[in-house]
């Protein structure tokens, strides 16, 4: 991770490079706090190099600037083209070719904000953008190549930027930076090195000291309060399936709020395997989970005036002579009972069973976060995570949010008619049903697991937690969705957003 601090006034010493971003028809140089020096002598630089701010272009040349030992001028293109995947990618560009580059010490001045964020976050999602920009995963690879990352970057000041705004956004950058981070590296680490039982472990280990309590249920524990969802997913595997519980309680609580994470650490589709080609990239299945758990290390830091439940279902779906069968039944935490019709449905009656456990915390508000469907990827792609929610305010609060956050949304219908693809012959309901509307039946049998009058909302993130290959600026694997917007949600209900 590159240090992220303002260039308020000239170096002591010459900087490596300058990172300038060029748009067409647009002159940079008058939105940045430059020394009007620097300002002359990289605007003649510009004008002689003939720097027209085309996408894709890049001008490198010697700095007429004893500041800076280079400059670079990366071009954005049109204003209106500008977004935030084409700001990952400028970002991520620029680390990179600065590390290939062995330049240590960069300034970076980056005037132009992408169009489709709010535009009163824009800058901010910028900055917590570059901090994450130089992401890599190296726990695995015995020899880290250290040598190509960058040090420090410099940030050039907007000119209407005071030195305590910038400082206080690259602050929450920082720390945003650090969260994200968390559940990307948690996303990242395989079937092999992260199971149930372990991830507990590590669970209870990094809140320990914390103002929150970590209460781990095992086996036992789940079937003497009725999760038999959770036990029936994960009794095909020999790591024994966990709930974990995360509460944090304020003296005087505004509200309450549940979090909900799928944590399925490792998913072979059970008796109903998936297809060989791309089943290692469900080491990712637990993307939930693991935002999850990042959001509440951000409560433990700030202790917001809330009660916030974090509950994260954690098993292992592998097919073997213990395992959930097609067609056995299963009685749920709220006495329903569900026909498997799909073994590879897991993360349904897993969420469904900790939905239904959550009641007797008495939550305002309830929020879950799940791979959990191929339909959503199929659907929204890569770029939008979907979007369930009883509650038309809610879905409102999140979809804004999602615009100032960078973890965009999308609703989709909620319709009790789609819970009637779950009829069952011999149960309440079957956790599948046929392929035509499978997504929002998804979500309708999630419904049935809500507790009585709380605003719930399902965000499906199957498209968003995880690359096979770098997309878009993101690195390949895990990408940390929906820490920043959890985040967003609850310093709003805490009344701080």
């Amino acid at each position: 991770m590159a240090d992220l601090l303002p260039l308020w006034s000239a170096p002591d010493e010459a900087l490596d490079c300058l990172y300038l971003a060029t748009a067409e028809g647009k002159t940079p140089l008058d939105e940045l706090a430059l020394s009007s020096d620097i300002t002359a002598a990289v605007g003649r630089t510009i004008e002689e190099l003939g720097v027209r701010g085309g996408e894709g272009e890049v001008l490198v040349t010697g700095s007429p600037s004893p500041g800076f030992r280079r400059i670079a001028c990366f071009g954005i293109g049109k204003l209106g083209d500008f977004t935030m995947y084409s700001l990952r990618r400028l970002l991520r560009r620029v680390l990179e070719q600065a590390g290939r580059n062995r330049e240590y010490q960069i300034a970076l001045a980056l005037p132009f904000v992408p169009h489709d964020v709010d535009p009163g976050q824009a800058r901010a999602v910028t900055l917590a953008e570059l901090a994450l920009a130089d992401y890599r995963f190296d726990r695995f690879r015995s020899h880290p190549d250290e040598a190509t990352k960058v040090d420090t970057v410099h940030i050039v000041p907007l000119a209407t930027e005071s030195e305590g705004t910038l400082g206080a956004m690259l602050d929450r950058a920082r720390r945003l930076d650090t969260l994200v981070r968390l559940a990307r590296d948690l996303g990242n680490r395989p079937g092999n090195d992260l199971n149930p039982t372990s991830f507990a472990e590590e669970i209870t280990a990094m809140f320990a000291g914390s103002p929150v309590r970590v209460t781990v249920m095992g086996r036992k524990e789940l079937e003497k309060e009725g999760l038999r969802g959770i036990v029936a997913v994960g009794q095909g595997s020999q790591h024994e399936p966990r709930l974990v519980r995360l509460e944090y309680r304020a003296k005087k609580p505004r509200a309450s709020v549940v979090l909900l994470g799928k944590g399925v650490t490792f998913d072979s589709g059970g008796i109903s395997i998936k297809p060989a080609s791309g089943m290692a990239d469900m080491k990712h299945d637990m993307a939930g989970a693991a935002a999850v758990v990042a959001a509440m290390r951000a409560v433990a830091e700030d202790g917001p005036p809330l009660k916030v439940v974090a509950l994260v279902p954690l098993v292992e779906n592998m097919p073997s002579g213990s395992a959930l069968r097609p067609g056995d039944i299963v009685t749920m935490c709220n006495g329903l009972t569900v026909e498997v019709d799909d073994t590879d449905a897991e993360g349904r009656l897993i969420l469904a069973d900790s939905m239904a456990f959550a009641a007797r915390f008495h939550p305002d508000v309830m929020v879950d976060l799940a791979t959990l469907t191929g339909a959503c990827k199929v659907a929204l792609g890569a770029e939008l995570a979907g979007m369930f929610a009883n509650d038309d305010a809610l879905a409102g609060q999140l979809d804004r949010l999602g615009m100032g956050t960078g973890d965009r949304v999308w609703r989709l219908p909620l319709l009790a008619r789609y819970r009637d693809l779950l009829r069952s012959e011999w149960a309440d309901l079957k956790n599948a049903g046929e392929r035509a509307g499978s997504l929002p039946a998804s979500a309708a049998f999630l419904s049935r697991f809500v507790p009585s009058g709380v605003r719930w909302a399902h965000l499906d993130i199957a498209g968003v937690a995880y690359a096979a290959k770098g997309h878009n600026g993101l690195p390949a694997g895990a990408t940390g969705f929906g820490v920043r917007l959890l985040l967003a949600l609850l310093e709003e209900v805490a009344g701080r957003g």
